[in-house]
């Protein structure tokens, strides 16, 4: 079970790193393709779009052709779309390159989680997934942290392309995979996800956890190279201290297996709404803003595991419907995130966008409270 994991940790951790890295360097982007910073951030949006539409109309397929198969397509793709990255003359370029990206993403991601409940050893799922997850560890430590600083070194273009070499190798790594998660031989669209009973609250849950973090990731390599006057290896410092609390939040995702989904929920959402509420008020103590990072990493990872459980377990069945819902939400945050940030960061900085996204995750922790004991739980969820 070791090498699927590994493999889904790092096709993650690319797929993560391609999603999270213009943020620390988009003042090198920018300068290089003469375009604003709003400008360059809508390729971001960009890649969310793609994401979200991909999710919507490619994802159902795993439960057709397998999800596997699906994924290695996904990684191709991906490879493309990172290349053509590298290789962009200007912004549009980079948009229509990241929209690539994001098709291949939107594929794989619900893949990916689908095929991490079915390596899992029942009863396991939890640290299974906790596992996979963390590979959002490796693309904020390796993939962000170490392309802002590869950045400073050998520009972003050799930063995309070697992402794109990763891709390629993983599609070879991933033969292995080609027959896990066989279909389930049952139609599934978005149409027959939507009718799970469940699943409306489930995405909302997912809604305001992620519109909270990216409206406030997005602006944070702004504010450290812009408000602050850092560099940009310093700006991959954030990514790298919340890379850390995510990884190190593995430890307690056993927790999450003992506790239940319906106690735990609450809990974790109310820790990630402090954690935004502490780094509002510090927003400018760059010491401060990361040892604060390593709390957000820790909360987010938690309340990422829990979210993920909740909708999988569901409908077995519908996997990879249900989890292509799951990608579609999360991206169109992705793509609304540079807007209802921007409009914060305009008045009040990244302060404004912290305070935007503590009253969306209070909200998430309302919304918990709901949540009946006898709904699935993390215990057995690929959390």
């Amino acid at each position: 079970m070791r090498t699927p994991i590994l493999i889904l940790m790092s096709a993650i951790g690319v797929i993560g790193a391609n999603s999270l890295l213009l943020s620390p360097v988009v003042t090198a982007v920018s300068q290089a393709l003469n375009a604003t910073t709003a400008e360059v951030m809508r390729a971001a949006s960009a890649y969310g779009l793609g994401v979200a539409a991909a999710a919507l109309l490619l994802a159902p397929l795993a439960d057709r052709i397998g999800a596997g198969r699906l994924l290695r397509a996904a990684l191709l793709l991906l490879g493309a779309g990172l290349a053509a990255s590298a290789a962009a003359a200007d912004v549009r370029m980079l948009m229509a390159a990241q929209a690539v990206c994001g098709l291949a993403a939107g594929a794989a991601l619900p893949s990916i989680y689908t095929l991490a409940m079915v390596i899992a050893p029942k009863g396991r799922e939890a640290r299974v997934l906790g596992l996979v997850l963390s590979g959002w560890t490796v693309s904020l430590v390796l993939g962000v942290s170490v392309s802002a600083w590869a950045t400073d070194l050998a520009g972003w273009r050799a930063v995309y392309g070697t992402l794109a070499s990763v891709a390629l190798l993983l599609w070879a790594a991933s033969a292995s995979l080609r027959a896990a998660g066989s279909p389930s031989g049952q139609a599934t669209s978005p149409l027959t996800a939507l009718r799970v009973p469940g699943i409306v609250r489930g995405l909302l849950s997912t809604a305001l956890m992620m519109l909270g973090f990216y409206s406030s990731y997005f602006f944070t390599g702004a504010h450290i190279t812009q408000g602050l006057g850092l560099s940009i290896t310093q700006a991959g410092l954030l990514p790298l201290f919340y890379g850390i609390g995510f990884g190190l939040a593995v430890l307690l995702d056993p927790l999450l297996d003992r506790l239940g989904l319906a106690r735990a929920t609450p809990p974790v959402f109310l820790a990630v709404t402090a954690s935004y509420l502490l780094m509002m008020v510090w927003a400018d103590n760059y010491g401060l803003l990361l040892g604060l990072a390593v709390l957000w990493g820790i909360g987010q990872h938690l309340a990422l595991n829990l979210v993920v459980a909740r909708v999988t377990l569901l409908d077995p069945g519908q996997r990879g419907a249900i989890m292509g819902l799951f990608s579609t939400v999360t991206y169109l945050c992705v793509f609304a995130a540079p807007f209802t940030g921007a409009a914060a960061y305009a008045v009040w900085g990244l302060a404004g966008c912290l305070g935007v996204s503590a009253l969306l995750s209070a909200s998430a922790a309302l919304e918990a409270l709901g949540l009946k004991p006898a709904a699935p739980s993390a215990g057995g969820a690929p959390a």
